[in-house]
């Protein structure tokens, strides 16, 4: 190693190596330190222990010997903790899972055999495609009771929950000599219509239309028929021309639209 080996500096043996650059060093070695190789030169480090790895040096005896060894009480805590937590992590995962999912199904059930729950509601479209005429006028006399207009369509519905309400719109296409026409909703066993609406034609089709809320309390058949004429005169034509004829020379189609739902109890 040419000049290179161990000298007795005052009380301290000290190494020299240059050949490997151990001259660079300007201080002995201290307690736990040793000299390692890296990738450039060689360098100081010491031994420290962690997570249960102890480190114990004894200098007392020549040579001195370096013992390493496993506290196992740290050791045993520092892998349960890491079991516990991967467990714990993987049971809350499965815990949440199975909760959401037993309550969705759980809703899901509910839904199913709970009116009060139920998204079932009774449903009904009805359309007009006849050209029907309407000689029947709404007056000041009539338009408190069942007489007015003519009937232009009729349907039952039965709905799927008690102490619920039906939505209703209609679109009707109706013409006459220029004037107003008058649309009534009556509803079975009622002694006056529940809606009424209005809407005018100067001699060429227009949509009248009708929106109504009707309260429910029964899960029995409910009938409404529809009413349509003009207002204290003349002739009313739904889905065609004031002479009675095609629109354009096609079908012409009036829609009404019966649905179930349930009101609003909780503000």
């Amino acid at each position: 190693m040419g000049n290179s080996g161990f000298y007795l500096q005052d009380t301290q043996n000290t190494i020299f190596a240059d050949n490997i650059r151990l001259g660079q060093m300007t201080t002995v070695l201290k307690k736990d330190e040793v000299i390692i190789g890296t990738d450039t030169t060689p360098t100081v480090t010491k031994f420290s222990g962690d997570k249960g790895i102890v480190i114990t040096t004894d200098s007392t005896i020549t040579p001195s010997s370096t013992t390493f060894s496993l506290d196992m009480e740290a050791v045993i805590k520092e892998v349960t903790d890491k079991i516990l937590t991967q467990i714990e992590d993987e049971l809350v995962k499965d815990i949440i899972k199975n909760i959401t999912q037993s309550l969705i199904e759980e809703v899901i059930k509910k839904i199913h055999i709970d009116p009060s729950f139920s998204y079932s509601r009774a449903f009904k479209d009805v359309n007009i495609t006849n050209k029907i005429q309407c000689n029947g006028l709404f007056t000041k006399e009539n338009i408190g009771n069942l007489d007015g207009g003519t009937e232009i369509a009729s349907s039952s519905v039965t709905p799927d929950n008690a102490n619920s309400m039906f939505l209703i719109c209609a679109d009707i296409i109706a013409t006459r000599m220029e004037g107003t026409v008058a649309l009534a909703l009556v509803k079975e066993g009622d002694l006056s219509p529940c809606s009424i609406s209005y809407g005018y034609s100067a001699g060429y089709p227009n949509i009248i239309s009708l929106r109504a809320t009707v309260g429910n309390k029964t899960t029995a058949p409910v009938k409404f028929s529809l009413r349509a004429g003009g207002m204290d005169s003349g002739v009313v034509w739904v889905n065609a021309m004031p002479n009675g004829e095609k629109i354009l020379g096609v079908d012409a189609v009036s829609k009404i639209t019966i649905l179930e739902v349930k009101p609003q109890t909780n503000g």
